[in-house]
């Protein structure tokens, strides 16, 4: 099913092995200043500019000439607002610049752009740089002439060698996240802080190889320094559990987060060792507590009881419901019924899987689904005689999302 892509945004991240370790350093990358927080690198020039953010359509305007299949690397400065700076390939010239490269400068003069012609300034290469703002490109010079750049950025070089495509790729600094996660990204799915505070937590810098420079066949390598406990050790710890959740969701989803779990005990004692890391541990056991208090059980003890393999939030055509898998059958009726323990699933799992009003429930099988009366109805009537998504049946955590939903 092509509609839903499943894919990991730095965030929720499928977590990948990591195969092959390569060490290539493309040369180019020495034209990106240390404080970038996303870099993008492409093989060709032309090939990638379709593929860029809405920020870089200027850079779509200019004939690159013989430069269209010239490497670049496009990235994005730690400031207020995301600048680009892209630098591409000119080969290896002498201070005399080509016809090309003339050619180029020109057109970004008449665009209003800020252009930069490196010379043998960089090692084996020089480099065409181009930005909306004058002091990117200053700043890329002032790097430039002082030998540093971005491999001199703490965990890039071996976060960079994690790709296993030499290639086309994006690296992302997870701990900027909120400078590079567009403000209306999922929006009306996760809180925006919610989806920050994760990304930011779940590694040092995240790799993603891209499969023919397209949205589609998205490999993410998380990279962690060993520093401090990242959400990316936690989930590559854990063994992966089995994923059910396409026998029971329609085909018409627009956003499916899941966590199946081999052991739910063994994940709230990682995820409790997480929170401590982060100083969110107490917080995390006065939210149990209350939760104790109002519905007159352990949400802890509860989990176990259930012995929880799986849960989910769906989202599709307006609606949202959770849905957690037990590892033996219940008995329910055909009606929504009250949800005795409205709040414990995002207090167990994490804010990714609250929801506006949980409490109703539906059981079928193996599964219990949450949410509001209106909208257990509403999934009820999506499931029937539907298709089913194609999803992944065995991963750490999943995010699925409709392309029309990002």
């Amino acid at each position: 099913m092509r509609r839903i892509v499943v894919i990991a945004l730095s965030v929720f991240l499928l977590w990948a092995c990591n195969g092959n370790i390569s060490r290539d350093i493309p040369p180019l990358m020495r034209a990106v200043p240390s404080r970038s927080v996303a870099v993008f690198h492409f093989p060709h020039c032309s090939s990638a500019l379709g593929f860029l953010l809405d920020s870089t359509s200027v850079f779509r305007r200019i004939d690159y000439g013989r430069l269209d299949n010239s490497e670049m690397v496009l990235s994005y400065d730690y400031s207020a607002a995301l600048v680009p700076l892209l630098a591409i390939d000119a080969g290896r010239s002498d201070s005399d610049t080509s016809q090309a490269v003339k050619k180029v400068l020109y057109q970004a003069q008449e665009l209003g752009l800020h252009a930069l012609y490196t010379g043998n300034h960089l090692p084996k290469r020089a480099a065409v740089l181009l930005s909306t703002s004058r002091p990117s490109i200053d700043e890329a010079w002032s790097h430039i002439e002082s030998g540093a750049s971005i491999l001199d950025a703490p965990g890039f070089k071996d976060a960079l060698a994690l790709s296993e495509v030499p290639s086309a790729r994006i690296m992302l600094k997870n701990e900027s996240a909120s400078r590079w996660i567009p403000r209306n990204m999922l929006k009306g799915f996760i809180a925006r802080k919610d989806l920050v505070r994760f990304v930011s937590g779940a590694a040092a810098w995240t790799v993603m190889d891209l499969d023919g420079e397209s949205r589609e066949g998205i490999v993410l390598h998380p990279f962690t320094d060993g520093k401090k406990k990242y959400i990316a050790e936690m989930f590559s710890a854990l063994p992966a559990g089995d994923m059910k959740l396409s026998s029971v969701v329609p085909d018409t989803v627009d956003v499916v987060i899941c966590l199946p779990l081999k052991d739910c005990k063994a994940y709230s004692e990682a995820w409790k060792e997480c929170l401590d890391v982060r100083a969110e541990l107490s917080r995390h056991k006065g939210r149990l507590a209350s939760l104790r208090k109002s519905c007159g059980k352990n949400p802890e003890i509860w989990m176990a009881e259930q012995d929880i393999k799986e849960v989910a939030k769906v989202c599709w055509e307006g609606n949202e419901v959770l849905l957690f898998r037990s590892a033996h059958r219940k008995r329910g009726g055909d009606a929504p019924e009250a949800n005795p323990y409205p709040g414990f699933i995002p207090a167990l799992f994490g804010e990714a899987f609250r929801i506006a009003d949980d409490g109703s429930s539906l059981c079928r099988g193996n599964w219990t689904i949450l949410g509001s009366a209106e909208a257990l109805s509403a999934w009820l009537d999506a499931c029937k005689g539907k298709p089913v998504p194609e999803l992944p049946e065995k991963q750490s955590f999943t995010l699925a999302i409709k392309n029309s939903a990002l």
